[in-house]
């Protein structure tokens, strides 16, 4: 039995570890909007500070109500691709239609555990801890680690809770990148509005010095050159220049 000083300084350094695990969680998710690069790089944290074997972020289609692996650290690709499970299939399932984490203490010996992704050849002594990702009311997908414990090291109730915490915020991203992802789409579905309303073959001017003026767009727009319109009021000058930018990068200025 270990004397009372070295299990106290035990947890110390385990509770400094998992507050450092949480703090470069937040830090990975905060980076960027890159969904599967920090998603990945959140489990590799978690296997190198906290001592989880392998380890998976499913996220829940909203159409096809599939579970797929977005990210994972120690799988091979072939695995992860054969990552997928519906609702309530298997333990990865059940735990998004109850919306309650699981805690399997030795897969070798539960038949509920399917092992889809054929990533544990040998199952026994393998704990399998797997939390929701979910957002309010919302379950957005799956956060499941391999553990392996032995009586000096290692606690579920601790895991359990870090993980929890873990999962919160990996549901506050995606749900932070959805609305990045949709901002985006709209933003690229006005443009490409834009561009075909402000195409010059849609500015009407059948006089020989407006059929000049649409030679010049078509010279300039594809070039890096400044353009400077001028004109009395009401000629067109900004459909022209509207027309220029959104045939090329640069930019128009008239006077």
């Amino acid at each position: 039995m270990k004397p009372l000083t070295d299990n106290k300084t035990a947890l110390i350094l385990r509770k400094n570890r998992e507050l450092t695990a949480i703090l470069e969680v937040s830090k990975v998710l905060t980076a960027s909007f890159a969904l599967e690069q920090n998603l990945s790089s959140v489990m590799s944290t978690l296997a190198s500070l906290l001592e989880m074997q392998r380890g998976c972020v499913f996220l829940l289609d909203s159409i096809s109500k599939e579970l797929r692996i977005i990210a994972a650290h120690g799988l091979a690709k072939e695995n992860i691709e054969r990552g997928k499970y519906r609702i309530g299939e298997g333990i990865v399932g059940r735990v998004v239609e109850k919306g309650v984490p699981m805690v399997i203490p030795n897969i070798g010996k539960e038949p509920l555990f399917l092992n889809r992704t054929g990533s544990r050849p040998k199952k026994d002594g393998i704990s399998f801890l797997c939390v929701p990702v979910k957002f309010k009311n919302e379950i957005l997908g799956v956060l499941s680690v391999d553990r392996i414990y032995s009586e000096e090291e290692g606690d579920v109730d601790d895991d359990l809770r870090v993980l929890n915490i873990v999962a919160s915020l990996i549901a506050q991203f995606v749900k932070l990148w959805e609305s990045f992802e949709r901002v985006e789409k709209e933003k690229e579905s006005l443009k490409k509005e834009l561009k075909g309303r402000y195409k010059i073959e849609n500015i009407i001017g059948p006089s020989d010095r407006m059929q000049e003026v649409f030679e010049a767009v078509h010279r300039v727009a594809p070039s890096k050159a400044s353009v400077i319109l001028r004109g009395e009021s009401g000629t067109g000058k900004e459909l022209i220049a509207k027309a220029i930018h959104y045939r090329s990068p640069i930019r128009a200025f008239w006077s």
